[in-house]
């Protein structure tokens, strides 16, 4: 009887954890999406963003089949938590400076907050008997540490672009101004 318990409670938080790990995706969309603009005059680093985007949109969609056959919908609380963390973010993109090698850093971050994600998410699968959820999570894990992989790679990008943005407005501020 107890083991009745433990399997109903795991299953039950693996719903939960699957809607947790949808709203993080959602968001993570979200926020690449703001964060392109940023690397706009790297192609190879847009490439890599849009990339990025494009692997966390397809498991959007997955992790979206899987509630449904799951028999739960799409979590409305956690897309709205999801917006509201994402328009932050975007506020704090328009304040920040140094943006090119801070996108890096944030998508860096990004792609390993998915990685724990999917960690946890597949151990509660596997403690609830959810094989395929496990094969999910599982997928999902090589194809965010890829990620996170490709922008590892690119490091030396993200700071040339940041370093020809400092030398940009460098050279503006010493620019004369002229006074009428």
């Amino acid at each position: 009887m107890k083991e009745q318990a433990q399997e109903s409670v795991v299953h039950d938080k693996l719903g939960d954890y699957i809607e947790d790990t949808l709203a993080l995706e959602e968001s993570v969309v979200d926020q690449l999406d703001s964060m392109i603009g940023s690397v706009e005059r790297s192609p190879v680093l847009m490439e890599l963003l849009q990339r990025h985007r494009q692997t966390s949109r397809l498991q959007v969609e997955r992790l979206k089949s899987r509630l449904e056959l799951l028999g739960r919908g799409t979590p409305v609380r956690k897309r709205i938590e999801g917006m509201a963390m994402t328009l932050i973010k975007n506020v704090s993109d328009v304040l920040r400076t140094d943006a090119p090698g801070k996108v890096g850093r944030d998508a860096y971050l990004l792609a390993h907050t998915q990685i724990a994600a999917y960690e946890l998410l597949s151990r509660t699968a596997s403690a609830a008997g959810d094989s395929e959820t496990v094969d999910l999570a599982r997928t999902h894990l090589d194809e965010d540490r890829k990620c996170a992989d490709e922008i590892a790679e690119h490091w030396d990008d993200f700071f040339q672009l940041t370093l020809a943005d400092w030398l940009e407005k460098d050279a503006e501020r010493k620019q004369p101004t002229a006074t009428v």
